[in-house]
C-alpha cells in the first residue's frame, strides 16, 4: 500500500500534538513491509525529525527552514506549486492530508482520509485569529473526504452535531503518548527531584480556552507557599501572566521552561501533580504523558477529557475555583490517594498505544481500497 502524506501540519507547527501525531503514524507505518510511505514536508518549520526517517520512506521531499517574520506565505505558495506537481506525478494509494485544506476536493483521484481533532475554533472563535480560514477549510475538507478518523468519541459528537456528518463516514482512532521512562535522566541533571521546591506542574498552551489563569489564580490565592508552579512549554509568559506574577511578588516561584522530552519527562515524573484545566479538548495528549511518568492527574470534566482519563484523574470543574482548590488539598492531604492515583494513571495509560492507533488506522486505509 502506497500512502501520501503532506506538508500542511509541520508548516504551521514546530511542536504539537497534531505534528507529533503524524510524526507518529508515519514513522511507524514506514517500518511496516507492506506499507511504502511518500512524505512531502516541504519547506517547513516542524521539529520532530521525519526527515531523519527519509531512508525508510519510497520517497521525502522537504526542507527545515527557520520561522522568519513575513515569508510564511512565501513559502507557503511554494509549496503549493510544489505540492501539486509532486500529487500530479505521484503513484499512490491513500492520500491523508496533515490538516485542512480549502482546496482538497481538487485533490481527488484516490481516496482522502482526513483526521479531526477537535472543534476548538468553531466553539472559541474570537481566541484565534485564524478561525475563519480553519473552519472554511474544515468544511471543505470534511466534504472531500472518503472516510474521516475522530481521535476521540466526543470529537466524534460534535462532528455529527456541528457539520451533520454521516456517522458510517466516521471512525474513532485514539492518541496515545510518546514519553518513554527511558527518556528521563538522572534527576540533577534537569534541576528537579528534590533539588527545588515541590512544584505543580503545567504543560502547553496557555490561551484562553485552555483556562490557565484559573490554574494561576488559585495557586496565588492557596498554594504558593507551599509549591512553585512549573509551566512547560506554550511559549514565554506574556506581559498579563508576567503583571500578575510580579504584582504577587512570585517571579522567582512561577517558572517557564522550554525543552525537549526528556526534560519534560523529568517534569512530569517528579512533580507534586500535573493540572490539566482546559475548558476543551479533542484527546488531551498531556493526560497519557503525566500518567505514564507516574504524575498523579487533576483535570477538568469536559469535553474528551473524562473519556481519556477514565478513573485514573481528579476531575474537578473548569469553571469553579473552589473545585480545583479542593482536588489539590485532596492529594495533599491524602498520600494513599495519591499513590491510587498514579497506580491507575499507569493502568490507565497502558490503554492506549501508537501501535494501536497505526493499526487502526491502517484498517482505515486498506477498508476504503
Amino acid at each position: 500500500m502506497k500512502l501520501l502524506y503532506d506538508h500542511s501540519i509541520f508548516r504551521l507547527q514546530r511542536y504539537g500534538g497534531i505534528s507529533r501525531y503524524f510524526y507518529e503514524l508515519i514513522t511507524r507505518l514506514a517500518a511496516k513491509e507492506d506499507v511504502s510511505i511518500d512524505l512531502f514536508e516541504g519547506f517547513h518549520v516542524n521539529k520532530y525529525g521525519l526527515s531523519d526517517h527519509k531512508n525508510n520512506f519510497n520517497t521525502y521531499r522537504g526542507f527545515n527552514v527557520p520561522e522568519i517574520k513575513y515569508a510564511g506565505y512565501t513559502f507557503e505558495i511554494i509549496n503549493k506549486l510544489w505540492f501539486n506537481h509532486v500529487y500530479s506525478k505521484s503513484d499512490f494509494d491513500v492520500y491523508h492530508p496533515t490538516y485542512y485544506r480549502k482546496d482538497l476536493h481538487k485533490f481527488k483521484k484516490k481516496p482522502v482520509v482526513l483526521t479531526v481533532h477537535d472543534m476548538i475554533h468553531e466553539l472559541y472563535s474570537s481566541q484565534f485569529w485564524n478561525s475563519k480560514w480553519v473552519i472554511e477549510s474544515k468544511r471543505v475538507s470534511i466534504d472531500a473526504a472518503d472516510v474521516i478518523i475522530c481521535v476521540s468519541g466526543n470529537t466524534k459528537k460534535d462532528l455529527i452535531r456541528m457539520y451533520d456528518v454521516p456517522e458510517n463516514k466516521i471512525k474513532v482512532v485514539y492518541h496515545a503518548s510518546s514519553m518513554q521512562l527511558s527518556n528521563l535522566p538522572p534527576a540533577g541533571e534537569t534541576g528537579t527531584g528534590g533539588n527545588i521546591k515541590p512544584y505543580i506542574l503545567y504543560v502547553g498552551d496557555r490561551k484562553n480556552y485552555k483556562n490557565f489563569s484559573l490554574l494561576l489564580e488559585v495557586y496565588i490565592d492557596n498554594f504558593s507557599n507551599k509549591f512553585d508552579l512549573i509551566c512547560f512549554g506554550g511559549g514565554g509568559f506574556d506581559k498579563n501572566e508576567l503583571r500578575i506574577i510580579r504584582k504577587s511578588d512570585l517571579s522567582k516561584n512561577v517558572i517557564h521552561l522550554n525543552g525537549q522530552d526528556n526534560l519534560l519527562a523529568s517534569l512530569y515524573k517528579y512533580a507534586f501533580c500535573f493540572v490539566f484545566p482546559s475548558l476543551y479538548e479533542g484527546f488531551g495528549i498531556p493526560l497519557l504523558e503525566a500518567m505514564s511518568m507516574g504524575c498523579p492527574v487533576i483535570a477538568s470534566n469536559t469535553s474528551s477529557i473524562p473519556e481519556v482519563a477514565g478513573g485514573a484523574a481528579l476531575l474537578f470543574n473548569p469553571v469553579s475555583k473552589d473545585s480545583l482548590v479542593d482536588a489539590i488539598d485532596i492529594l495533599e492531604k491524602n498520600e494513599t490517594k495519591r499513590k491510587e492515583l498514579i497506580r491507575l494513571g499507569f493502568e490507565r495509560e497502558k490503554k492506549f498505544t501508537w501501535d494501536k492507533a497505526v493499526n487502526e488506522t491502517l484498517d482505515i486505509y486498506r477498508s476504503i481500497l
